[in-house]
């Protein structure tokens, strides 16, 4: 302390609290730095820090804070600095030069060549960034700063994101204080997790037994393949520090789905390619070529509709989006450079003289678009009688995202049976209520429940059809009484043998509120409006790529696939499936447009290729024989799709169920319209073509 003090340190008095921004390096105080050991400590042995007594700059006083990403300097955060503003006691301050008039005496620059620069062995000196008591991050300051301020170094992207919440939260104009802290439980509980992976495993295992099983040893390093794309996809979402939902699970099962159909497509035509040449080199290599335009195609337009996805501000739908390009460009990486890769080297060896495979599906001549007219009248059929369901149901079609509901927060007296959340459950669901009407959510400590009720309670024939609002009784022992709704939950649970406190019991009709849905009308709008911007995009994508009569049979194709299966689901809710409209739905339908683009795009590139050898034959009979030789590649990428799907389905538990059975659908239907609905409309649209090309001509002469 001697030496300190014989060098110049002065420590503010102990009682003396008072700060200001005022330059004033004569007076220090002691901080502490934030964490628990010395990596978080700057490598420092101790926490301890010394710091001026003064600050340089307020947390109220910055702006536009955020992190970001340059290949030179990598992670980065930036935030700009207000300028000068007069107070509400009508003190003016200008925040820019007080921060100028601290930075400048101390930067690198400055202190070069003055006694100062002993203290840093040459660099500048440190600014301690300082929230609620603790140093969380303490730069070197380089140069004088102004108006606009960069940190970076060797972070991480989540220490980027952490640094760029915590200098939000200390830009706050008020200081928040904590009347009450709850953390709620996970949406799907322990039973529904455990069941979730255990499908997932059940999944993938089924998936590589279907592609070793038919490809062989091919099959052998695709699998290995889709394995790295799951754990690039899963680095890369710790990395940015996403969380798995529902949403991100449906994301993920698609671009596993289009990683097994690019190894699937390369091996189909490196099986075509030897059959022509016999040599299984010069075979591989002609797949892999021939395959990518198709792969690059579905992908491109795939990842065109996710980036427009990743404006919207629903949680799920963005983290759709984000799951799905992750997945994309991992997928894409192993099937194409991977695999590649390895079997590049394979065909060196002279002893891999034959890829063996299994040929379950022989040449095939079947003549898809004689069908072509049934099925359309089908498909008209099917979407009037789901529309009219749609339409008469909607009142319970549509779940608590879109219509909203009640919630309340209580607390049950503590039982020996914890499973608070199971028993309210069963409770509500005993008295009437579905598992789309109800949703529980536990908070701490665990008796603590929050209760999520749907509007659909208040249809014909639920319990709370035909209550009124209110009423209006005076002797009433608590308030929640005059609330019929709340006062038919207590009384459920009471019949369950669920006690509410006494102090709940008071407090319950303070806790009711009536709440609106997670997709505002705003939103409403703005998710038709980007999905119609996603669907134009890939109109004008397709239409450069191809023609625009591939482009329109295309997309008419995406919105005949999602009209059909929210026509199916209508069905299916009219026949007491428990399955609803909400926010994991949409992202299961928007897994469907991207597998049915998949798959359109994949055939739509072979009779692209075949009008090249088959230009004498009518357009036609070159549809025709593009979709028997793509029939293979077809059934194997939707049955290794499927196999995930009814995996989850049937093993995955109620929370996944809707989202399995939705997609399980879109798959089976996407499948069908690529084939027989797709197809006769880009044959319906050339002709169409051709007809006007012929009126043109006869006009001329």
């Amino acid at each position: 302390a001697k030496t300190l003090y014989d060098q110049g340190l002065r420590l503010s008095p102990p009682g003396e609290t008072a700060t200001s921004s005022t330059f004033n390096d004569s007076i220090s105080k002691i901080a502490i730095f934030r964490g628990e050991n010395f990596s978080d400590w700057h490598n420092q042995t101790n926490p301890l820090l010394i710091v001026m007594r003064n600050y340089a700059l307020e947390g109220a006083n910055l702006t536009d804070v955020h992190a970001a990403y340059d290949p030179s300097k990598g992670n980065f955060l930036s935030f700009q600095v207000k300028g000068s503003q007069t107070l509400s006691d009508g003190q003016k301050i200008n925040p820019r030069n007080e921060l100028y008039s601290w930075t400048s005496a101390f930067s690198k620059e400055k202190i070069q060549g003055t006694p100062l620069e002993k203290y840093t062995q040459g660099q500048g000196w440190r600014m301690a960034v300082i929230l609620n008591g603790s140093v969380i991050n303490a730069p070197t300051v380089e140069s004088a700063l102004r108006d606009n301020v960069s940190i970076s170094g060797s972070f991480t992207q989540r220490e980027a994101n952490r640094l760029e919440a915590d200098l939000k939260a200390g830009s706050l104009s008020f200081a928040p204080h904590i009347l009450s802290e709850k953390n709620v439980s996970p949406e799907l509980g322990i039973k529904d997790r455990t069941m979730g992976i255990i499908a997932t495993i059940v999944a993938l295992v089924l998936v590589i037994l279907l592609m070793v099983s038919y490809y062989r040893f091919a099959g052998v390093i695709a699998s290995i393949a889709v394995l790295f794309n799951l754990l690039i996809i899963w680095a890369t979402l710790q990395n940015i520090s996403a969380t798995v939902t529902l949403a991100g699970i449906a994301g993920i099962i698609l671009t596993v789905g289009m990683a097994v159909d690019a190894n699937v497509l390369v091996f189909e035509r490196i099986r075509e390619e030897f059959a022509i040449s016999g040599r299984i080199a010069q075979a591989v290599q002609a797949g892999y070529r021939k395959a990518f335009s198709a792969i690059l195609d579905s992908n491109v337009t795939t990842i065109i509709a996710a980036l427009i996805l990743l404006q919207f501000d629903s949680g799920p739908i963005k983290g759709f989006a984000v799951t799905l390009i992750i997945g994309i460009v991992s997928s894409m990486f192993t099937a194409l450079f991977m695999t590649r890769y390895f079997f590049a080297g394979w065909v060196q060896n002279p002893k891999n003289k034959v890829l063996k495979m299994a040929n379950m599906i022989k040449k095939t001549h079947f003549n898809f678009l004689k069908y072509g007219k049934v099925s359309l009248y089908g498909v008209i059929a099917v979407a009037l009688i789901g529309g009219y369901l749609l339409i008469a149901q909607r009142s319970s079609m549509f779940g608590m995202d879109f219509t909203g509901g009640y919630s309340v927060t209580l607390e049950v007296e503590p039982q020996s049976d914890t499973h608070y959340r199971k028993n309210i459950e069963q409770a509500l669901l005993n008295a009437g209520a579905t598992t789309q009407d109800v949703h529980v959510r536990e908070l701490t400590p665990s008796n603590n429940i929050k209760i999520l009720l749907g509007r659909s309670l208040d249809q014909a024939g639920k319990p709370f059809y035909n209550m009124p609002l209110e009423l209006d009784e005076k002797n009433v022992t608590y308030a929640y009484q005059n609330n019929p709704r709340l006062a038919w939950m207590v009384n459920t649970l009471e019949k369950s043998g669920i006690e509410l406190t006494p102090q709940s019991l008071k407090n319950l009709d303070s806790h009711w509120t009536s709440i609106s849905g997670q997709m505002s009308h705003a939103m409403r709008n703005s998710a038709i409006i980007g999905l119609s911007l996603a669907l134009i995009c890939i109109l004008a994508y397709i239409t450069i790529r191809f023609e625009f009569k591939y482009a329109i049979s295309a997309t008419i194709g995406l919105a005949i696939d999602v009209i059909i299966t929210g026509a199916i689901m209508s069905l299916l809710h009219f026949m007491g499936v428990p399955i609803q409209i909400d926010l994991n739905t949409i992202a299961a339908i928007m897994t469907i447009i991207g597998y049915s683009l998949n798959d359109t795009i994949i055939i739509f590139d072979r009779i692209r290729e075949d009008l090249r050898h088959m230009r004498k034959a009518p357009f036609k009979d070159v549809i025709n024989h593009a979709l028997n030789v793509t029939l293979s590649r077809t059934v194997m990428t939707s049955g290794t799709t499927l196999v995930v799907l009814l995996a989850l389905l049937v093993l995955g538990g109620s929370a996944i169920f809707g989202l399995s059975l939705v997609m399980v659908i879109g798959v089976v239907f996407g499948t069908f319209s690529s084939l027989f609905v797709a197809a006769p409309l880009l044959l319906f649209f050339h002709r169409k073509e051709e007809s006007k090309a012929e009126k043109l001509t006869l006009n001329e002469n």
